[in-house]
């Protein structure tokens, strides 16, 4: 490479070593945490002070009313508050990942897509009122709901990593044990909560989805346990405990639609079938289209927007060699055959028909400040839909068009993490919500 490219002059950071934009983003999250304990000691200490009367007026107050009464919006200082803390986030934790030797594997990010369906059914079940609105209901109200799926995906990972390398040989078995277990222990915990709305006699309960989902739940996490030799443990168990874990707030969905509440009645399936399944047959279309120009790329031993290893973005952008010609040429149409591009793009295209239909039809409102400008301007909903669109195709655009260095593919990553989070989480909690009519 270095023959075909006599323009290299400088050498990429160690992966030991963090960016000032890494550092920056820490000072930010640092920042937050320090006004944060500020905010809360100064209730005590200086009671009427202005940091702690900001927090309460644009960031607790928003979250009890969204617990008790489902009807509270976000505003624009707390949205610009999450949005920074969200960005800032992801670069940190992106670096610390790729500090401590973490594999940047696009399987990762595929691990984690069952929490996104996990966050989802348990923030439908909070707008059922399944949840206690004064207890554990606060903790399934955005933005709580994203640090408590973290704490979870931190426990299973680290709990699966250390089971494995403790366990020899039998390490696989024993992260499935253990993923059986989380399971369980998410049964005990929301169970009792969830099935408290519908009195049953034990042989119906039984034959209920109260007994049944979580049963097959555990069913899914002993049956997949051949299939996942080829992950990590820390992505084997992440996979098992984050799908059993949906099937049991699955469990309050099914319920609430078999035997609503609150004299709610269901609406048909169509509206779900329609809002998930274009776009899924849009970005199977994607997949097929990109997949000639990314097993080309693959055959040269290269990936879709990565550039060769040791060579800094600024060196990249002043080649003309062979490999940088091919590269060039091939990552657009490469992009559309990568799977976890297209969940990025599939959660926005879902995001966006779900609040449409839902803003349209069905009588709902829009809680965020920018989307709602979005709305006002178009004037329909429909407006902020085609924007969704829009964004979709952003999202292909910067993967296609940006270039990420060896050392920045966690970064990458990361950022897929995050589109779904903000798209696919949303837009699955709509479309569900609005089939029971909650």
């Amino acid at each position: 490479m270095s023959e075909e490219s006599p323009l290299l002059t400088e050498k990429p950071l160690p992966d030991s070593h963090f960016s000032l934009m890494e550092r920056g983003a820490a000072t930010i999250i640092l920042t937050g945490v320090i006004l944060l304990l500020g905010a809360i000691l100064g209730q005590d200490i200086a009671p009427g002070n202005i940091l702690s009367e900001s927090y309460d007026t644009y960031f607790i107050e928003p979250h009890s009313i969204d617990s008790t009464t489902g009807d509270a919006g976000y505003n624009p200082v707390d949205t610009i508050a999450y949005s920074l803390l969200l960005v800032s986030f992801v670069v940190v934790i992106s670096a610390w990942l790729r500090r401590i030797g973490v594999p940047p594997r696009d399987e990762s990010i595929l691990a984690l897509l069952p929490w996104v369906f996990w966050a989802s059914l348990g923030e439908v079940n909070e707008d059922g009122y399944l949840f206690d609105p004064e207890g554990m209901g606060g903790f399934f109200v955005s933005p709580l709901i994203h640090f408590h799926v973290a704490i979870w995906v931190v426990l299973v990972g680290w709990m699966s990593h250390n089971v494995d390398k403790k366990s020899d040989s039998e390490g696989r078995a024993k992260v499935t044990q253990l993923s059986a277990i989380l399971l369980l222990l998410q049964w005990v915990v929301f169970m009792p909560q969830i099935g408290s709305h519908w009195e049953k006699e034990f042989v119906d309960w039984l034959l209920s989805p109260l007994f049944l989902s979580p049963l097959f739940g555990l069913l899914i996490i002993v049956l997949l346990h051949p299939f996942l030799e080829c992950c990590t443990a820390i992505e084997q168990g992440l996979i098992q405990v984050g799908l059993g874990g949906c099937f049991v707030h699955l469990a309050g969905w099914l319920m609430l639609y078999i035997e609503p509440l609150n004299n709610r009645e269901p609406i048909s399936m169509l509206p779900f079938l329609f809002i998930v399944g274009v776009p899924f047959i849009i970005c199977v279309l994607l997949w097929f289209t990109g997949q000639e120009a990314r097993a080309q790329l693959k055959h040269m031993g290269l990936e879709p927007g990565i550039i060769p290893e040791g060579i800094t973005v600024e060196d990249w952008e002043r080649q003309n060699s062979s490999t940088w010609e091919r590269m060039e040429s091939l990552t657009p149409p490469a992009t559309l055959g990568i799977p976890v591009v297209l969940l990025g793009m599939y959660g926005q295209m879902v995001d966006g028909l779900a609040t449409s239909v839902g803003l349209e039809h069905y009588g709902y409102g829009e809680k965020h400040v920018a989307s709602q400008w979005v709305i006002d301007m178009a004037g329909t909903a429909w407006g902020f839909g085609a924007l969704k669109f829009g964004l979709a195709a952003m999202i292909w655009w910067l993967f296609a068009y940006a270039r990420f260095e060896t050392r920045h593919r966690h970064l990458r990553l990361m950022v897929l993490l995050c589109l779904l989070v903000v798209g696919l989480a949303p837009g699955l909690r709509d479309v569900l919500r609005m089939t029971l009519a909650v």
